[in-house]
């Protein structure tokens, strides 16, 4: 079988997307590793395509990168080609989706996109400004509430800022839970080490809910959230389009295990195509 994995090898943390690549020629295959703006001729040659890590890493590029990777994706669903990781319906459209969940009653970071619903946001001094399409924070404007109507336009999300402890993030195959991480005090500006993450069982449940929300889905999600100085959480996002997976705050064992899992999914997928 032919794979082709779409990565970014500029990006520091394409050595995860290597172990992948590499278990899956452990298991016969051939797989080929490129960036979003690959040749679209190999669309023609491989039997699966993969989204793994391929986010720019350069806010001057976000913009074409965008572009590239909608052109990209309807391309390929346009084909109906074999895909991993391209059907999802949160980050893998953009961010109106946290404001949908919000007015649903979802436990969310508050959200609006439209500047004369202020009112439902928990009042504040300062909010955050944060781009539909983004990610890693490019793009993110802290604005005073005096100055609020002068900076957004509809290209935005408005959020207030909230005091929070640390970052939890849950990762699932489909919607299988696999493993926790949690990032003290948070991933930016300065991106710290990954700890296993000792969940509850409302916790856990909580990311579940969210997980089960992408009906069927075959790839991975990282259901992200803030920790509260209360231990609330609440979602940031669901990362359902390119994750970084953090597999190397794993030991071995835990690291072969969610691979093989991931590789199992990606085989169940294909055996259902046929």
């Amino acid at each position: 079988m032919n794979i082709l994995i779409i990565s970014n090898a500029s990006n520091d943390e394409i050595l995860e997307d290597i172990w992948i690549a590499r278990a899956f020629i452990e298991d016969g295959h051939k797989v080929i590793v490129a960036s979003i703006d690959y040749d679209e001729r190999l669309d023609d040659i491989v039997d699966i395509i993969i989204k793994r890590n391929s986010w720019c890493n350069n806010s001057s590029d976000l913009k074409n990168y965008y572009k590239t990777a909608l052109e990209v994706k309807k391309r390929i669903i346009a084909k109906d080609s074999p895909r991993i990781n391209f059907d999802g319906k949160f980050d893998g459209t953009d961010k109106s989706y946290l404001v949908k969940l919000f007015k649903e009653g979802y436990t969310v970071i508050p959200s609006i996109d439209n500047i004369n619903e202020i009112n439902l946001l928990p009042d504040s001094n300062l909010y955050f400004l944060k781009p539909k399409e983004s990610h890693d924070g490019m793009g993110t404007k802290k604005v005073n509430k005096d100055n609020l109507k002068d900076e957004f336009n509809n290209h935005y999300i408005i959020q207030p800022i909230i005091k929070f402890k640390s970052e939890v993030q849950f990762y699932f195959i489909k919607d299988e839970f696999q493993y926790a991480l949690e990032f003290i005090p948070s991933k930016v500006p300065i991106y710290p080490l990954a700890i296993k993450y000792q969940y509850s069982d409302k916790e856990l449940n909580l990311a579940k809910e969210f997980a089960k929300l992408n009906n069927n889905y075959y790839g991975i999600q990282r259901i992200d959230f803030l920790k509260l100085e209360n231990n609330e959480l609440l979602l940031t996002e669901i990362e359902d389009i390119a994750p970084y997976l953090d597999l190397d705050r794993l030991s071995k064992i835990e690291r072969d295990k969610f691979i093989n899992n991931y590789k199992n999914m990606v085989y169940e997928y294909l055996d259902k195509r046929k």
